[in-house]
């Protein structure tokens, strides 16, 4: 408390931290108060993105958090009461519905607004198999995406799903495909062009050479390497097809028995060979078939944290 004359103000503190006070009036006695530091909240935006839920998570009491793959990358949002019966964005934000989100930010956080399904891939959840495999698609998606945008992995696994829910191309096909497409968006494409030795495009006995990343003919190879596989020229044609095209046509060709078998080997081979990671639905999609992996050239390092 300081007397001094009514009306006058003073500012108290050192050079090396200034307080600001206030005054308030009562006869010849000034009160000294602290200055109040008002909060500042965050600035909030809106954005309207379209997006595929590749994760759910329950949250609180009826919240949700779920995982968002746009063209700009993975948003983690959290949707508000769509836990509740009756609640109208229950459906929009389960897992592989793909549809138009309004998010409002908050700092760090992103909150749904609205959203409306644009497709919910249905074919899917009736099917164990193609579930299994989507849900794989999903890990790799989760594992490997950047924070820089990637429209093409969206559009990727949009194809993936729409193959998968219609049941018009065969699952191990469909799996074999999306590995290698996977592979060449992020940068790690096999030169699969001709022989490095005698520039066959096309030759007879071709070798996908996964530790090399390449082919060659079987003549040219000097020495054979475990993890070389020896394919029909349909599968060489097969992969061509999975890595250089368009996203819209690499889906357009079928093969049938050794060789389709012989693309899954080297696609899940290639692709567990380039990213060394341990994949848990991998494994479930591996019990489905009896526990064999799709490709026996190549086995995923164990996961150290697995009971």
């Amino acid at each position: 408390m300081l007397f001094l004359q009514t009306g006058s103000r003073r500012r108290t503190g050192s050079s090396a931290g200034t307080r600001s006070v206030r005054t308030v009036r009562s006869r010849h006695i000034l009160h000294t108060v602290p200055a109040v530091n008002r909060r500042r909240l965050p600035m909030q935006t809106h954005l309207t993105v379209r997006g595929l839920v590749i994760r759910e998570t329950p949250y609180k009491d009826s919240d949700k958090l779920f995982d968002l793959l746009t063209d700009s990358g993975i948003k983690t949002v959290q949707a508000r009461s769509v836990r509740k019966p009756g609640s109208k964005y229950a459906a929009v934000t389960q897992l592989f519905s793909y549809g138009e989100f309004c998010l409002r930010i908050s700092g760090d956080r992103c909150y749904l607004d609205s959203a409306v399904s644009l497709s919910a891939f249905y074919g899917i959840r009736n099917d164990l198999e193609a579930l299994a495999l989507a849900s794989y698609c999903s890990e790799l998606i989760r594992k490997t995406a950047t924070d820089q945008p990637q429209p093409n992995l969206l559009r990727l696994f949009l194809l993936a799903l729409h193959h998968l829910s219609e049941h018009d191309r065969p699952p191990a096909l469909v799996k074999a495909v999306f590995e290698l497409r996977l592979l060449t968006e992020l940068g790690l494409m096999p030169n699969l062009v001709c022989c490095p030795v005698c520039l066959n495009y096309l030759p007879p006995h071709p070798v996908l050479r996964i530790h090399d990343a390449d082919m060659i003919c079987r003549d040219c190879r000097f020495e054979r390497h475990p993890l070389d596989l020896e394919v029909t020229p349909s599968v060489l044609l097969a992969a061509r097809q999975a890595v250089y095209p368009e996203l819209d046509r690499i889906f357009q060709f079928r093969l049938k028995g050794e060789s389709e078998a012989q693309f899954a080997a080297y696609a899940e081979g290639y692709l567990l060979h380039q990213l060394r990671l341990s994949l848990p639905t991998l494994k479930f999609y591996r019990e489905l078939h009896g526990g064999e992996p799709v490709s026996p050239l190549f086995q995923p390092p164990e996961d150290p944290f697995a009971e």
